[in-house]
């Protein structure tokens, strides 16, 4: 058994205790117990993984990627360095591996599948659809704690599934998640691969053969990386193509305020749950396959009970990965979420009932009293100029089972 020198231990506990307390800090920030609201965002906002992807698919650079900043900096130059000093996943699968001590796999042999999940990602990007972004560990930290704060369902239930499966990998295959599978692992270990390599090529060979110049192990090192690069980075752009074509027919469900095109917004969304979280109206909830199964887990809005209110842009403000636009509280009046629909057959004040639910409800305006075409009776009308379909009508409505007047989502994004 290795003896360690009293500098070792010293090393070791000092960065047990740093690594404790970034879980602690990570609990904290998602569970928004400060009074800065947007904390949530700061966990999976961190992931180099997230931002790099999220900047090449939306084409725009957010504020949220400052808090990736430093992380990717540092990890050019110090390998890993996250892993093993502040990744909240991370002190939890360890500590959980530590449960078979026995278990030993030779994960040398296992293929680096953290660095193929985050070139087939950059690839899907490139084309708009970072296709595995959801597999961020941060973000499935996020997602686990939210659903605490949330009325336990299925929905909610089956968002907070990723972090388990993941502790569950690494009591059965201790380290394999952390060094394998984690593509924010890879994504570390591709981005210090470059200097690595260059740092390997200046160093003398000292294997090579006096009689001769022997081709450097960099040299191999390098080929090999160029073309898991160039082989990972085509699968994600062929991927997002044909995920692409595929969702043609699907269902567009509504999205919250200032969320991306379709396309675009299901390959950026990680399922983290901040918006639903940060949703005082309990509004946006994650879709069961609605939108087809590359939607599934992300964020939809129903107007069941409460409506998107007018004073209020916090999900925007939550978003780590720029699904949902950041959008200032006028922003977010002006955005057009869907549109109001009446269903006159349906509707109490057509039908010669005294009503007015849908009128007084508007925030906009949007919705007025007006004349029938015949002259005779009275019934709502809506200024498509002026709604938002921020919800407030349907919410109001009450008829039952199906309201007289329903949000549909707009005909362009």
């Amino acid at each position: 058994m290795e003896t360690q020198t009293p500098s070792g231990r010293l090393r070791r506990r000092l960065r047990l205790a740093v690594r404790c307390a970034a879980v602690v800090v990570a609990v904290v920030l998602v569970s928004a117990i400060l009074p800065w609201p947007a904390s949530p965002v700061v966990v999976p906002a961190v992931s180099p993984f997230v931002a790099v992807s999220s900047v090449i698919a939306a084409r725009a650079v957010g504020v949220t990627v400052l808090f990736a900043a430093p992380v990717l900096a540092v990890s050019l130059f110090r390998r890993r360095w996250f892993c093993r000093w502040a990744c909240p996943v991370g002190l939890v699968s360890d500590t959980l591996g530590r449960l078979r001590p026995r278990a030993r796999p030779r994960l040398g042999k296992w293929p680096p599948v953290g660095q193929w999940i985050v070139l087939v990602t950059l690839g899907g990007a490139c084309l708009g659809y970072p296709v595995l972004l959801w597999l961020d560990p941060l973000g499935m930290f996020s997602a686990f704690l939210g659903v605490w704060h949330r009325p336990l369902n299925v929905a909610t239930a089956l968002a907070a599934t990723g972090l388990p499966v993941v502790l569950l990998i690494s009591i059965l295959v201790p380290k394999a998640w952390c060094l394998r599978l984690c593509p924010l692992g890879g994504m570390q270990d591709l981005l210090a691969a470059p200097v690595r390599l260059w740092r390997a090529g200046r160093r003398p060979d000292a294997a090579a053969p006096s009689s001769g110049v022997s081709e450097a192990p960099a040299d191999g090192r390098d080929r090999a990386l160029a073309r898991r690069v160039f082989l990972g980075i085509g699968v994600g752009g062929v991927w997002a193509t044909a995920t692409q074509a595929a969702r043609g027919g699907s269902v567009r469900p509504l999205r919250p305020p200032g969320a991306r095109d379709e396309d675009r917004f299901v390959g950026l969304c990680v399922r983290c749950g901040n918006c639903a979280r940060a949703c005082p109206a309990g509004i946006i909830r994650p879709d069961l396959g609605v939108s087809g199964a590359a939607g599934l887990l992300t964020p939809v809005v129903t107007f069941d009970r409460d409506y998107c209110r007018e004073d209020c842009h916090a999900c925007s403000s939550v978003c780590p990965s720029g699904a949902i636009a950041r959008l200032s509280l006028e922003e977010k009046r002006r955005r057009v979420m869907g549109l109001a629909r009446l269903d006159l057959a349906a509707c109490l004040l057509a039908g010669g009932q005294e009503c007015a639910a849908c009128i007084t409800a508007c925030p906009y305006d949007a919705v007025t009293r007006a004349t029938s075409d015949d002259g005779f009776f009275a019934i709502p009308r809506v200024d498509l100029a002026k709604c938002t379909g921020c919800g407030a009508c349907e919410a109001a409505c009450p008829t039952a089972p199906l309201r007289a007047i329903r949000v549909e989502p707009a005909t362009t994004a």
